[in-house]
């Protein structure tokens, strides 16, 4: 079969996408002619038949118009389940943006990110005026009684009962507390915005590695589908040589054995498609997982392995341009070592009076007899104002232990840094190198795929012409495989190898 040949039978539809296809460009004149066929044969038919012109009328009450409008909302609904049913056409760009709109792991992040909006504002709070309201009431069932001496009573030598209180008391109070200095507060305010910033590097981190997982899962779907394409055009092509051997075998100038050899050869590609088939199934399921879609959602990808791989070599990664300090990894590492100096301050503000002011007033009622609600009747107020403040004098080294703890995990942040910075650079440098390695092997398997199907097309052409045998056949059929397969894995290494590279290089500072 001739390469172009080859080609166009490798990214040809199947007969069931043919059929969807079809179906979804042709549904809207179906619609439409369904339409057309039920106005006339509901409103337009008495003015075929004059005669029933009357009798059909008096039909045309509004239980009918009421019949109209539904299937009219019927066939509405019809074409919104068709939109939602359509095959869902993917580039690996519209895979990305669709992806950081709709992935599960981003929406936590951002959920993240809200969070720490909301503890910035409870750190904010904590020095804004506190205000308080309390409402209190008793009712004394058994007032408590105290006994005291008789003397005071011109009753000298005996105890004499007393009972003190109302037997129904009621309060009201408000109470204003405003911090005016304290040194935690103002760490604690520092440390929520930069928590702030963590949560939104944490995001940027996860942007990266979500465009990573759904670029290689998108490349895995898209291997496979050209190792379907491979099977299919080689199981083609065998099949038709085995039935052209066995009209040859029939006619005595060959061997049963090379029918059987061609058999077997269908046989294992048959059941090397139904496996491909399969895998194919579990890689979209996955790339529909890591989008964001629904398990039951049709997916197709418009590209292919070679347009990605031109791409990529076209556009040459900047590779050079790596700088440490700009990957998202080593940004989340600076502001976790901002967070350890900030906890180092917090230790240290300790040591630190808290000054408060605070103003409180209260109002209260005692009746023997339940008329809170009486205007004649007294209810007593009292006010306060005061500040607070509260000195550490000695705390027998407590305070200075949390300080050096402190301190010691600032300084494990500097040694991480100098490890992050090195295994970054390590890391660029293997990953580079993997890449051009990658690009030399997928030159190579090109050129190798292109000289074993010459060479599997030409030893078929020999067999037809009884030059070649079944073994020669043979032969050539596994090495065209095994050459289809190679370049294939190598797209697919030169695919993964530039998106880790994209992901190192990925600038933490934009969005």
């Amino acid at each position: 079969m001739p390469e172009e040949a080859q080609k166009n039978a490798r990214f040809k539809p199947t007969p069931t996408k043919q059929r969807r296809i079809f179906l979804t460009k042709n549904y809207g004149n179906f619609l439409n002619n369904y339409r057309f066929l039920l106005f006339i044969t509901l409103i337009l038919r008495p003015q075929i038949n004059p005669e029933l012109k009357k009798r059909e009328y008096t039909l045309m009450d509004k239980h009918k118009l009421v019949t109209i409008l539904l299937l009219a909302v019927m066939l509405q609904s019809a074409d919104l389940l068709l939109a939602q049913s359509e095959e869902k056409l993917l580039n690996l760009q519209d895979a990305r943006e669709y992806a950081l709109e709709h992935n599960y792991s981003l929406q936590s992040s951002e959920i993240d990110i809200d969070k720490a909006r909301y503890r910035v504002k409870e750190a904010v709070s904590l020095g804004l005026p506190q205000l308080e309201a309390s409402v209190n009431y008793n009712d004394n069932m058994a007032l408590p009684t105290q006994l005291l001496p008789g003397d005071f009573f011109d009753q000298p030598g005996q105890d004499v009962e007393i009972q003190f209180g109302t037997k129904y008391n009621a309060s009201l109070s408000g109470y204003v507390n405003q911090l005016l200095f304290s040194g935690s507060y103002i760490v604690g305010l520092q440390a929520s915005k930069t928590f702030l910033q963590q949560s939104k590097k944490q995001f940027r981190k996860s942007k990266i590695d979500v465009i990573k997982t759904v670029s290689e899962a998108y490349f895995m779907v898209l291997a496979t589908e050209e190792g379907i394409a491979v099977i299919d055009s080689t199981l083609n092509i065998t099949r038709k040589l085995a039935d052209e051997t066995r009209i040859i075998f029939e006619n005595g100038f060959v061997e049963e054995t090379d029918v059987d050899q061609l058999e077997l050869l269908i046989s294992d590609l048959e059941v090397s498609r139904i496996d491909a088939l399969s895998q194919l199934e579990i890689s979209k399921a996955y790339l529909k997982f890591y989008l964001g879609l629904n398990k039951e959602a049709s997916l197709s990808l418009q590209e292919n392995l070679e347009e990605l791989v031109s791409a990529t070599t076209s556009q040459r990664l900047q590779a050079s341009n790596f700088e440490v300090h700009k990957n998202i990894d080593f940004q989340i590492l600076k502001n976790q070592q901002d967070l350890a100096l900030l906890q180092v301050k917090l230790e240290k503000s300790n040591y630190m009076p808290t000054l408060s002011a605070f103003v409180s007033y209260q109002t209260q009622a005692q009746r023997g007899s339940w008329n809170f609600f009486n205007p004649d009747e007294k209810w007593f107020g009292s006010s306060v104002f005061g500040v607070n403040m509260n000195i550490p004098i000695f705390s027998s080294g407590q305070r200075h232990a949390k300080v050096k703890q402190a301190q010691f995990e600032h300084e494990k942040t500097k040694v991480a840094e100098k490890q992050l910075k090195s295994s970054l650079e390590i890391q660029f440098e293997t990953t580079l190198n993997d890449y051009e390695n990658a690009l030399l092997n997928y030159t190579n398997t090109r050129k190798n795929k292109e000289i074993a199907a010459k060479i599997f097309r030409r030893t078929g052409i020999k067999y037809r012409e009884g030059v070649a045998s079944s073994l020669d056949l043979l032969n050539t059929h596994n090495q065209y495989l095994n050459a289809q397969s190679q370049y294939i894995n190598a797209a697919l290494q030169v695919l993964n190898m530039g998106v880790s590279l994209e992901s190192l290089l990925a600038d933490a500072y934009q969005d």
